[in-house]
């Protein structure tokens, strides 16, 4: 496993998945989401990669980053109050959609 490749994959896809709060005027905490949206990102990442190996195929790296984004994105839909949130229900499909496209990547490009 190609390690600075797990880690620029699940930069990349966790920034893709921050930087949408920069459209929501009324946010104050933009930067520090981005950056948690990120760390997110390469966490996915970096199961994703420990869980595959080198002739890993790309439906399995599908599966395992679908199961990881799930749930990372739980854990922040759980934290910021589940359906009580207005946007934290989004959280979860982004998260999955981002999770099953960092697998795919991972097993492309990082073995």
């Amino acid at each position: 496993m190609n390690f600075s490749v797990v880690l620029l994959v699940g930069a990349v896809m966790g920034a893709l998945n921050g930087v949408g709060i920069f459209f929501e005027p009324r946010e104050p905490y933009k930067f520090e989401i981005l950056l948690a949206a990120t760390l997110k990102g390469i966490l996915i990442s970096l199961l994703t990669g420990f869980s595959l190996g080198p002739g890993s195929s790309w439906l399995r790296g599908a599966g395992f980053g679908t199961v990881y984004g799930f749930v990372f994105g739980l854990v922040i839909f759980l934290a910021k109050g589940a359906f009580k949130s207005k946007d934290a229900p989004y959280v979860v499909p982004t998260s999955i959609v981002t999770g099953l496209i960092t697998g795919v990547l991972l097993v492309y490009f990082a073995f």
